[in-house]
């Protein structure tokens, strides 16, 4: 069959896109949650439906490739493809998509995207279209495979709330304006599964990846004695089992010393690896 490309067309091709993106993930260790950005950069100003291409081979779709953000900032994706399709179809979409963002319709000028540190093919592709490592930061994973007595008043709900995050945060941190709203911005960009408030103490958001049974704790806000946040830990690993999660992880950034969750389980597992590149000139 002869493959074929296009862009966006309409709304059907959002869901085409996460449930693709949900495919081709779906065995690759610690990949998270689709967020949010997609759907939210639909209704932006900057949207423009060369932000996303898709591939297909006949009627069936192989593979994808999308960015989100403003001419400042883009955050570009990686052209998806099903086994099979590396190569050609994936250097197809990246000129389509990366061509349009440099070009003078968008003209971004810089790009970044992150993936986990045992994505070797992901980054060594974007390594070799002058992308640069320029962060890494530890997760610590633990095997919900069994539980710990734990106590403490807390409250479960559905969602997330920044101002609620927001306030417990400026409690026990020092935060600047400029960093609350970037914050809130990225958080506003995540898909929370729920969140859960203890007691005055602390505040936790929770995602979950139903189809790999995976968990991340994104957001922290709690007393920075060692005791207190283990034990809440433990209950946000609780409830995620409620919630037949396999495993859970938690950016090591969070953890106030790096053995105070070793009780329950956690070791370093993997790295959030950013890339970033500047725009090049186009001919």
């Amino acid at each position: 069959m002869t493959i074929t490309y296009r862009f966006y067309e309409c709304s059907k091709d959002l869901q085409r896109q996460i449930d693709f993106w949900i495919k081709a993930t779906n065995e690759l260790p610690f990949a998270w949650k689709p967020t949010l950005s997609p759907n939210q950069f639909i209704e932006q100003q900057q949207f423009h439906p060369k932000s996303r291409c898709f591939a297909f081979d006949g009627d069936q779709i192989i593979g994808y490739m999308s960015f989100t953000g403003s001419s400042e900032f883009v955050s570009l994706g990686y052209p998806w493809v099903l086994s099979g399709y590396e190569g050609e179809v994936q250097d197809e979409l990246y000129n389509r998509i990366y061509g349009f963002a440099v070009s003078e319709a968008f003209g971004a000028k810089m790009f970044a995207q992150r993936f986990r540190s045992d994505w070797t093919q992901q980054i060594e592709y974007f390594l070799s279209k002058g992308f640069n490592v320029t962060r890494r930061s530890t997760l610590l994973v633990s095997n919900l495979n069994k539980t710990f007595e734990t106590q403490h008043n807390v409250e479960v709900n559905e969602g997330f709330d920044f101002d609620i995050w927001q306030t417990m945060v400026k409690k026990y941190e020092d935060t600047s304006a400029e960093q609350f709203a970037m914050m809130r911005e990225y958080y506003g960009s995540v898909d929370f599964d729920f969140s859960i408030v203890f007691d005055g103490e602390g505040y936790f958001g929770v995602t979950i990846r139903q189809d790999t049974g995976y968990a991340e704790i994104l957001a922290v806000a709690c007393h920075p004695t060692t005791h207190k946040f283990s034990n809440m830990v433990g209950i946000v690993m609780k409830e995620c089992k409620k919630r037949d999660v396999k495993f859970i992880s938690i950016s090591a950034a969070h953890v106030p010393l790096k053995d105070s969750l070793k009780r329950l389980g956690f070791t370093e597992q993997t790295e959030d690896v950013m890339m970033m590149k500047k725009s090049e000139p186009t001919e």
